[in-house]
């Protein structure tokens, strides 16, 4: 996937969608019968009228024609009131006007009967038909639901913080009508539960593999559709925090692949673009403090302890190695914050924590598309070891971090899933950031390579110690 395929700029809206119907305009088969019968029943008034006869020789009245009542007919006879001949895989009257023709699938009841509600739709599709793509319902698997049920139960996104309640409830029930949505929570959760510890959630590794490849497919979904959405002006609040949830959910997923650093960059700046389209429209957030985090975790952050001193050590003087190599003036402001973050971690968690949130600040909200397009080119040798610094710096001060985890999910028993504070996933991003490192550049990646290392055989720490 690359950066592209989410623009700079998120405004935007779901396409509007065709509705209404010409069928008004057809006669059905009931109205021209009543018609005929009117007509026939005021000729027959007139004939006994003339006829002038007694009692005894008036015509016995006739009842209407009985006929057997179309209970299992499709739904387009249903919904135009006329008896359907039930005929397969179309009945005459869809066959004739060219309808798609849907049947209900009858209840089977504990005693082998049928009731007559339907349950189910079945349809058969005519090989000739064009039907298009708004009339047809997305169809789901079994392993949809239980990937739908984990994202609530497991897997959903632990930022924004302490907005548990929104992801466990509001958002789920928005999914229904914004698949960006639905999609994108499918996906970060067949993502979760493909990279999860806990070998029982899946069966062997092809069905990891399996779960991999679904997670990508409902990816590539996601943000096809989002884009299509874009490209129109919000048009309400339900819109709107659906494609917040959508670029939260994403992001969350690019911490679970290998080359998801500059896509995870790319949707925040997408979280922040949209809340910024919301915000100018006086649209509500369901997301509580969307944008001023700090002071809920201050506390925290106050209290935290100073990582070990070595690592801290080991980032300044990596850093400052490379400090040569940077030119670019917002690079060299990256660089900056990178190293006031290294040098907080002697005396400050708190300040520390401070200069790295500068740092998202800076490549979501400051950097220009151009700039940013700069930054992440692979072409950019001081943009890959800034990424790299970035990201072996967020794994030693993991245990800073978790001070955001407070007062939510794990604090109150609940599971945070793999993407979940503690959990070291993002080493994965420094182990691609550093295949085909050209000779020239190595030495600079040695603190890098050497927490990457860390983290693989346990000996960089994700949690301080109680």
């Amino acid at each position: 996937m690359s950066s592209s395929a989410f623009p700079e700029t998120v405004t935007g809206a779901r396409l509007g969608e065709s509705s209404g119907s010409n069928s008004s305009i057809f006669r059905t088969p009931e109205e021209s019968s009543s018609s005929e019968c009117s007509a026939a029943g005021q000729a027959a008034a007139s004939s006994s009228s003339s006829s002038g006869g007694g009692d005894s020789e008036k015509p016995k009245s006739r009842g209407r024609k009985g006929h057997t009542k179309s209970r299992r007919g499709c739904f387009n006879c249903k919904r135009a009131r006329i008896k359907c001949k039930e005929n397969k895989p179309a009945c005459d009257y869809c066959a004739h006007r060219g309808l798609r023709c849907e049947w209900p699938d009858l209840q089977v009841n504990m005693m082998g009967g049928s009731q007559d509600e339907p349950v189910v739709p079945v349809a058969y599709a005519q090989p000739l038909t064009t039907v298009s793509p708004q009339s047809q319902g997305p169809v789901f698997t079994m392993q949809d639901f239980r990937l739908f049920n984990h994202f609530i139960q497991t897997a959903y996104p632990h930022h924004p913080v302490r907005n548990d309640s929104v992801w466990t409830h509001e958002i789920p029930s928005l999914s229904s009508d914004y698949d960006f949505l639905l999609h994108s929570m499918l996906a970060l959760a067949a993502s979760d539960l493909a990279n999860s510890r806990d070998a029982s959630l899946y069966r062997d590794e092809e069905h990891r593999a399996q779960l991999n490849h679904t997670a990508l497919t409902y990816r590539v979904k996601a943000i096809t559709s989002l884009n299509q959405a874009i490209n129109a002006p919000i048009q309400s609040f339900q819109q709107g925090n659906a494609m917040l949830a959508t670029c939260f959910s994403l992001l969350f997923q690019s911490v679970l692949m290998d080359d998801g650093l500059i896509e995870y960059m790319t949707f925040i700046r997408g979280v922040v673009a949209v809340g910024i389209h919301m915000g100018v429209n006086n649209l509500r957030f369901l997301f509580e403090r969307l944008f001023d985090q700090t002071e809920m975790i201050q506390a925290g952050l106050q209290s935290s302890p100073l990582v070990d001193p070595e690592l801290a050590k080991g980032a300044c003087r990596s850093v400052e190695k490379f400090a040569h190599l940077v030119t670019n003036p917002r690079e060299l402001e990256y660089l900056t914050y990178l190293l006031g973050a290294a040098r907080d971690l002697f005396t400050s968690s708190s300040e520390a924590y401070g200069n790295l949130a500068k740092i998202y600040g800076l490549f979501c909200y400051h950097m220009s598309h151009p700039e940013f397009a700069l930054f992440v080119s692979p072409t950019n040798e001081a943009g890959k070891l800034l990424q790299s610094h970035f990201a072996a710096l967020q794994i030693i001060m993991t245990p800073i971090t978790l001070s955001e985890a407070a007062g939510g999910r794990e604090e109150q028993g609940g599971g945070s899933g793999t993407t979940g504070p503690g959990r070291g996933t993002t080493a994965r991003w420094l182990k691609h950031l550093h295949k085909n490192i050209h000779p020239e550049m190595k030495m600079y990646y040695e603190w890098p390579i050497m927490i990457e290392q860390g983290v693989a055989d346990g000996w960089v720490p994700l949690k301080f110690e109680q």
